[in-house]
């Protein structure tokens, strides 16, 4: 969805032509955002590239060479306060799917073929995915499959892999896969697999708590009249955006019940996108893998 994230980017300016001063890509992945944001970004304007993956960043690096206007960072965009001032940036894109690079690697994150259980972004990370299968509770099994898959054979799943373990551990991608698919009926198979090789990832990595950190980190960061865009792909992850947003957007923290606001707290975001955007069909013809993203964006605005 590179070309509706650079529309609304591209509103952050007075010239809808150029961008100017500083940008952000805070998972820049394969670099695709960062080099469309590189071709639009003013000779004087600069852009951050970060990723927790140091795999991306080396391809990011290889693919925009040594234009000097950008600057790499191996870290989470939820650390983005440490490398830039409050107010100080006029965009921020938030891609927060798996890219092709990391779908293609041998890390687990794809069950489509047969790979150790790693799924970190970061390779020094504590917690890997065969830890979390081999070591967790039944329970927090359950748990996590239930929040982060909403995945609603998850009590089952869990038993099953907690029986599968007792025999040996579960070492690999098609282990896991197989265990899920013997826990649901057949015409649920890829459903399920899907859901609970994406819960796994999302603990691993710390996703949610990493989102509702990093939104607020890039609100920060952004200058009045910045915005900011998010593309999730799953409604996990969108909802977090939308009440980050819808909050932004109301300003006041008094109770309801308060006939009169004691908060004093103004709204300090325009939203961008009525509801999510979505990928046109011919982008999903060239990258199905699109299908399921939805992309919002808000503008800050003065709050008081």
């Amino acid at each position: 969805m590179v070309d509706s994230v650079m529309k609304l980017l591209l509103t952050s300016n007075p010239d809808d032509d150029i961008l100017t001063g500083t940008m952000v890509d805070g998972t820049v992945g394969g670099g695709g955002h960062a080099e469309a944001i590189l071709e639009k970004l003013s000779p004087a304007g600069r852009i951050f590239c970060f990723d927790r993956d140091p795999a991306a960043i080396s391809i990011t690096r290889q693919r925009l060479k040594s234009d000097p206007r950008i600057q790499l960072v191996h870290d989470s965009y939820s650390e983005i306060g440490e490398y830039l001032d409050l107010g100080s940036a006029a965009g921020v894109i938030l891609d927060l799917g798996l890219s092709s690079d990391q779908l293609e690697a041998a890390r687990g994150f794809s069950h489509s073929q047969d790979s150790i259980l790693d799924m970190r972004f970061d390779p020094s990370a504590r917690i890997n995915a065969h830890d979390v299968i081999n070591s967790y509770s039944i329970e927090k099994l359950r748990n996590i499959f239930f929040r982060y898959g909403e995945e609603p054979l998850s009590p089952r799943i869990a038993r099953n892999i907690s029986n599968a373990r007792q025999k040996g551990a579960i070492r690999t991608s098609e282990q896991l896969a197989a265990v899920i698919k013997n826990s649901v009926p057949a015409r649920f198979e890829m459903k399920a697999v899907s859901r609970i090789f994406q819960a796994i990832r999302i603990e691993v990595n710390s996703e949610i708590e990493l989102l509702e950190a990093g939104l607020k980190a890039c609100w920060d960061i952004l200058k009045d009249g910045g915005v900011l865009c998010v593309i999730s792909y799953h409604s996990i992850e969108d909802r977090r955006m939308k009440r980050f947003i819808a909050e932004k957007v109301k300003g006041c923290v008094c109770p309801p019940k308060l006939p009169v606001c004691a908060c004093g707290q103004k709204p300090s975001a325009q939203v961008l996108t009525s509801s999510a955007l979505r990928p046109s069909p011919k982008e999903i013809r060239l990258n199905p893998r699109s299908r399921s993203a939805r992309l919002r964006a808000a503008r800050k605005i003065p709050s008081k």
